[in-house]
């Protein structure tokens, strides 16, 4: 019986991936121009309709009409409803693939692979997240901790609001990554004193040290003030963020969630807005590096556990 080699499948210029399901099904043509329709459908467990279909296109177009002929988009087993969400959450919410797959887990109790999440923002059109290039490593070192308030890293970012400088300040827990976020409009040592009795009173837990960098609003007179409430303070090395890694990658969360999106009309707004978003950071917002947990979830496992 007549075969038909890859090296001929080459020369076609037929795609590798059909040169197997050519092969067989030549042979299978082969067979039924031997042995008939029935013995060829009764021979390779086929349906005879099928095998008179492939002999046909073979007699009408020789190899190339063996060809799979499948369709480039299959019908979607996704419902449309999640195909909705999935755009929804690309769209709107800016997520990437592993963090709505979460999302639609955890939020509406779906299950769909971040592969096949890929795929439908393909199709619908929206190219994969591309961040903005920066000077330094884009993903900063981050550590964890065993125990919440283990160490605190806080720090200051430079924003603006209605077109006037207006200062953040950050601190974030190592353990849980439980945040406490506040805008003021100015930068110096009373502000820092002011953060961090609102620190103190605001953690749910207590804080044995905090890491800062050597910015001038952590003078000496901040770093007496933290060591009389019992607590060490560290200094990272100059000109090394990677030692905040946490805080310093929370200010890139806050940047693509928040600065980026809402233009706020004067302080006041944006203070008010910025104290929901604690709250929704901490109590709604699952994160990657906790697995999908919230830090109000993370925070309760050790509660439960008894660590606290």
């Amino acid at each position: 019986m007549p075969t038909i080699t890859t090296k001929e499948l080459t020369t076609l210029k037929i795609e590798k991936r059909y040169h197997h399901t050519i092969e067989s099904r030549f042979a299978i043509v082969q067979y039924a121009t031997d042995h008939g329709m029935k013995g060829a459908a009764r021979r390779f467990g086929l349906d005879r309709n099928t095998v008179r279909a492939w002999r046909r296109r073979w007699q009408a177009a020789d190899v190339a009409g063996l060809v799979p002929r499948y369709p480039l988009i299959r019908a979607r087993r996704i419902a449309d409803s999640t195909v909705a969400l999935i755009e929804h959450a690309r769209r709107d919410l800016k997520y990437g693939a592993v963090r709505t797959r979460m999302w639609l887990e955890r939020v509406h109790r779906l299950r769909v692979a971040a592969a096949t999440i890929r795929r439908i923002c393909h199709r619908l059109g929206y190219p994969p997240l591309r961040r903005k290039p920066q000077r330094r490593p884009r993903q900063l070192p981050r550590f964890s901790r065993e125990r919440p308030g283990h160490c605190g890293q806080v720090d200051v970012k430079e924003v603006r609001v209605a077109g006037t400088k207006d200062f953040q300040y950050t601190a974030i827990d190592d353990g849980t990554r439980y945040r406490i976020l506040r805008l003021y409009p100015q930068n110096h040592q009373h502000t820092s004193h002011t953060f961090f009795t609102t620190l103190r009173t605001t953690l749910p837990f207590p804080i044995r040290k905090l890491q800062v960098d050597n910015g001038p609003e952590f003078s000496l007179a901040f770093a007496l003030t933290v060591q009389q409430a019992g607590m060490r303070l560290r200094d990272i090395t100059p000109r090394c963020p990677e030692q905040n890694g946490n805080v310093e990658r929370s200010h890139r969360v806050d940047d693509e969630a928040c600065w980026s999106r809402s233009p706020f009309a004067g302080f006041a707004p944006a203070a008010e807005t910025w104290l929901a978003w604690e709250h929704r950071s901490n109590h709604e917002r699952f994160s990657l590096a906790l697995h999908g947990l919230t830090p109000a979830e993370k925070l309760a496992t050790f509660t439960d556990a008894g660590s606290l």
